[in-house]
């Protein structure tokens, strides 16, 4: 049975691991010499919220009901909805723990009288003595006849006199009863339930307690005269010492472990360092209680399934605690997200200006200003989780290698997993890791199916944020080489044409895994340039790969053996496709197109591509000078401040010698440049203008470049 939900007392073996059989047997011995000076007192058995008074004492029961020499009655009067029938209850709770015998059974008839006249009572609210107006006649009629409660009392009071066994009723919950129910309860045990043999043993929380009484009138608002009212009420004070240290760790371990056997989790040695400088540092001082303990991990137990294998335990663990024991950091931490998932110095710093020191102190200001219960453990805390806060706590830069570590164990402190961590489980933006595994698997076994098609459709959408969480599982060697060169072929051109920003485009990482993934099997190299280069996509990724390998591998180092055959059927390949374009292919083809022949001039050399775009020209049809230079011209965004718009840019003059050469398309172009030497306006595009368009603006920038190259030559 578990230990970790609800409010239930902790039962069974688990309460060895808190380590107070000695205080059960306290209080016991304490008890059997309550009995030994006094016919009837009551006890009462202290502790805060969350400190195992409950558990205590369903162990005293156990413990008496052993040695029988006491009978125990339990009353909880927080379980009745009225007072009207939590009254009753109290006496009924007594009687039916008298023992057998005539003497008892006697005690049992006079206190079932005694229920049945205090059952019929309509309100005895007022006799918890916060309405003064109505006790009095109250009391008045209980008392009246021959058949009144005190005639009754001192009945029973006599019957009880002689019984070789004690009664022991006792009450748990009182912290948890509003003000007139507590003062009822308090009425119930001095004035009507002081009976012979009859012995209370209460259980509260000191401090809730004395709050509710302030509240009653009874003892005003002074929390002396509360706890003056409580001393005359109890004659033997038990208070729950402090768990000790080690039982502290030994109830933590246990509801740890029953949380990882549930899941089937074990942790590495890594892990257990991690969560146990945590629990120095920090847990060891807000889990003091045995209920903190459940509190926490019933939390962790009951979310985990959510996020297995998407996070990693212990943060999740401690991003867990905070939420359920500090919420108002854990606001904090979502609310300064961005500071804290950058990189030391990063762009999202808030101010490059703030020294280390700085930069912690302010982080112990907002945790001070959240008020959290410790704020030095905490900010230590965070700095465990987050890189930033790591720098700045141990004053040096922490980078790359830090940030590779929480990426590599799915931590809190990284964004591609930050958000599973706060939203507990994969946010619609991600993909979850079983998803990445499984397509994996699909592409290892050539059977692609649901999650290929799944993981193609986020690696377009999010190429950077696919391919990290690809190269993460495992070296290279065990990724599926052939499947995933062909997902990334067939989908590269989809992912560059998202591509809007110069800082990071989509397709640099996906670059980054097919050079990998080339390299690290050489064997399969020229089989999947020749399965890939097929689409249209797949050329271009094998063209760009092969020119990032070349600038990767400078000529006088040694290039893979596939490199040089791969080089000639990949020109040829760039060569046929040109070829094939004709009258009807689109504006949007032709310019990719034009662009493959960059890599062919880099895979062969500048005059081959030179001597190949040419002699396209000449055989005319879709190729003509004024076309090509317009698929070569730059597009870019222009706006001020009000409207934004389309344009286009300036030809480069490097570009233009480099594949054709600048004399020669001036004396291809003739009387065509002659008659657009003159500038004029430069349109405004509302949408990406079509290479007709671009046809006078590339033709004045071409002059303006004649102009200065042969102002260059001269």
């Amino acid at each position: 049975m578990s230990i970790l939900y609800g409010d239930d007392p902790i039962v069974g073996d688990y309460v060895d691991s808190l380590g107070r059989k000695k205080i059960v047997d306290r209080i016991v011995s304490s008890l059997n010499i309550l009995r030994q000076r006094t016919p009837s007192a009551v006890a009462a058995l202290v502790g805060p919220w969350g400190s195992g008074k409950t558990t205590l004492l369903n162990q005293v029961e156990a413990a008496l009901a052993r040695d029988t020499q006491w009978r125990v009655a339990k009353y909880n009067p927080w379980s009745y909805a009225t007072m009207e029938t939590a009254v009753p209850a109290f006496f009924s709770e007594i009687r039916a723990a008298l023992p057998e015998g005539s003497g008892a059974e006697s005690a049992r008839v006079a206190i079932g009288g005694w229920i049945s006249r205090l059952a019929p009572l309509g309100s005895i609210a007022s006799a918890a003595g916060a309405d003064l107006t109505g006790p009095m006649q109250l009391f008045a009629d209980l008392v009246s006849g021959d058949r009144s409660p005190e005639k009754l009392r001192t009945q029973a009071a006599g019957l009880l006199q002689d019984l070789d066994t004690p009664v022991l009723v006792l009450i748990d919950d009182l912290d948890r009863l509003g003000p007139d129910e507590l003062l009822m309860t308090f009425k119930l045990v001095r004035l009507l339930g002081r009976l012979p043999n009859v012995y209370y043993l209460l259980s509260y929380d000191e401090r809730t307690l004395q709050d509710v009484l302030m509240r009653t009138g009874l003892v005003a608002d002074e929390k002396s005269r509360a706890r003056e009212y409580m001393e005359k009420m109890i004659q033997l004070r038990l208070d729950i010492p402090s768990m000790l240290p080690d039982d502290r760790m030994a109830l933590v371990n246990t509801v740890l472990q029953e949380v990882l056997s549930s899941h089937g989790l074990q942790l590495n040695d890594q892990d257990e360092e991690r969560l146990s400088r945590s629990w120095r540092k920090c847990l060891d001082r807000y889990i003091i209680q045995p209920r903190a303990a459940k509190r926490l991990f019933t939390q962790v137990d009951a979310t985990w399934n959510d996020v297995a294998g998407e996070v990693d335990f212990v943060d999740f663990v401690l991003m867990t605690f905070l939420r359920t024991f500090e919420p108002s950091v854990y606001g904090l931490v979502e609310e300064h997200s961005d500071e804290l998932l950058s990189t030391a110095g990063g762009v999202l710093r808030r101010d490059r200006a703030e020294t280390h020191q700085q930069c912690w102190e302010r982080w112990l200001g907002y945790i001070e200003a959240a008020d959290a219960r410790y704020p030095t453990v905490i900010v230590e805390l965070l700095a465990d989780l987050f890189v930033p806060l790591r720098s700045a706590r141990d004053n040096m830069q922490y980078g790359a290698a830090a940030r590779t570590d929480i990426s590599n164990r799915k931590g809190v402190g990284h964004p591609d997993y930050f958000y599973r961590y706060t939203q507990t489980g994969v946010p619609q933006s991600d993909i979850s890791e079983s998803v990445i595994l499984e397509c994996l698997r699909e592409l290892r076994e050539s059977r692609p199916s649901a999650a290929t098609e799944a993981v193609t459709a986020k690696l377009v959408d999010n190429a950077p944020l696919v391919i990290a969480k690809i190269m993460r599982h495992g070296a290279d060697s065990t990724l599926p080489v052939e499947g995933l060169m062909q997902v990334l072929g067939a989908n590269y051109k989809a992912i560059a044409a998202k591509e809007t920003g110069v800082l990071a485009r989509p397709s640099w990482p996906v670059l980054g895994l097919a050079e990998q993934l080339m390299l690290s099997a050489p064997e399969h190299a020229l089989t999947v340039v020749k399965t890939i280069y097929e689409t249209e996509s797949g050329l271009a990724l094998v063209c760009d790969l092969m020119r990032q390998i070349l600038r990767s591998e400078p000529l006088h180092e040694n290039k893979p053996d596939w490199f040089e055959d791969a080089k000639s059927i990949v020109a040829d390949r760039i060569e046929d496709h040109l070829m094939s374009l004709h009258a009807t292919t689109s504006d949007t083809e032709f310019e990719e197109a034009l662009r493959s022949v960059w890599a062919l001039r880099d895979l062969t050399s500048d005059q081959h591509a030179k001597d190949f775009l040419w002699g396209r020209i000449e055989s005319g049809g879709i190729w003509n000078i004024a076309k090509i230079l317009a698929a070569m011209t730059p597009i870019g965004r222009g706006s001020d401040g009000q409207e934004e718009w389309i344009s286009v840019g300036e030809l480069e003059a490097e570009s233009i010698d480099s594949l054709l050469g600048i004399e020669r398309v001036a004396e291809e172009l003739g009387d065509i440049l002659n008659s657009n030497a003159s500038p004029s306006t430069r349109p405004r595009f509302s949408s990406h203008p079509t290479l007709g368009e671009r046809t006078q603006i590339v033709l004045e920038s071409f002059a303006r470049i004649l102009q200065s190259f042969r102002t260059q030559q001269e």
